[in-house]
């Protein structure tokens, strides 16, 4: 056989580069682009070389005359001090003060309106702390410092009533009582007096114009302007304005009075004003209660 005869011919399949890559390689070569991703592509498998060689320093040999004992050692980050219990104790720290009482007024009012520390400002102290033994500091004519303040004094107010009460009738039969007037009557106060308790003062209205009474259940009759705050058929709590008269019924013998609020005021004292309990009492001047 001839080997150099001729055989068959051998088709090789063709390589057919993806068009997503064709398409790229032909963008970058229309921008003139293709050098700098050369350039990109040896970058990222050059660096990484450089990089690794330059990290392994090599160790500088110690000299010639130096022994293995003297070279330096490693040493740990970790730094450990010695205790040092006095430098936290508070008695140490705090022993130049006094203890004071905290219930003490501890500041009284100097001779400009300063407040002033009561134990003074001595050398080398501090403002307002007085050491022990230590004398206390008097005024520049020889007195002693202010004494302490007392107790505040506590003030009440209360709403006062003047009221005249004119005796109308006893069963029938014009009485022969004198009008009265009374004055600064507190809340719980009977009306006309405690004998004949047909009214009770309770208090003042919301708006401090009137006064609220309760109505006995042994009023049979009551007339007047004055309105009606509690009850229906039978009043049992009246606001009396100034001006307006009620005339009151009162009990079997039928003892009418006619009561008039003359003023409602606001007054101040040392203590909660009441009316008095006991025996009832009265006099001319009407303080009878």
């Amino acid at each position: 056989m001839n080997p150099l005869k001729k055989g068959p011919e051998i088709k090789l399949p063709e390589l057919r580069v993806p068009p997503v890559l064709a398409d790229l390689y032909y963008d970058l070569k229309d921008r003139h682009l293709l050098p700098v991703v050369g350039l990109l592509l040896v970058g990222i498998v050059a660096v990484p070389l450089l990089l690794g060689g330059s990290s392994d320093s090599e160790e500088v040999p110690p000299p010639a005359g130096a022994s293995a004992s003297t070279a330096p050692a490693k040493t740990s980050s970790l730094v450990v001090t010695e205790e040092a219990p006095e430098l936290r104790d508070y008695k140490r720290r705090l022993e130049h003060l006094s203890a004071k009482d905290p219930f003490v007024q501890q500041y009284v009012e100097g001779e400009e309106g300063e407040a002033a520390p009561e134990g003074g400002e001595g050398e080398g102290g501090s403002p307002g702390v007085e050491e022990e033994g230590s004398a206390s500091v008097e005024g520049g004519d020889g007195g002693s410092t202010a004494p302490q303040g007392s107790e505040p004094e506590i003030v009440y107010f209360t709403f006062a009533l003047d009221v005249r009460v004119v005796p109308v009738s006893v069963g029938g039969k014009r009485s022969k009582a004198e009008p009265y007037v009374r004055r600064d009557l507190p809340p719980l106060t009977m009306l006309p007096n405690r004998e004949t308790p047909a009214l009770t003062y309770m208090g003042p209205s919301k708006d401090g114009k009137k006064a609220l009474m309760m109505v006995s259940s042994d009023v049979t009759s009551i007339f007047g302007d004055s309105a009606c705050v509690v009850g229906s058929q039978t009043c049992q709590l009246l606001a009396l304005e100034p001006g307006l008269p009620e005339t009151v019924v009162f009990g079997a013998k039928a003892r009418t009075y006619r009561i008039e609020l003359l003023k409602i005021k606001v007054e101040a004292t040392d203590r909660l004003e009441r009316a008095p309990l006991g025996e009832p009492k009265h006099s001319g001047t009407g303080q009878a209660r």
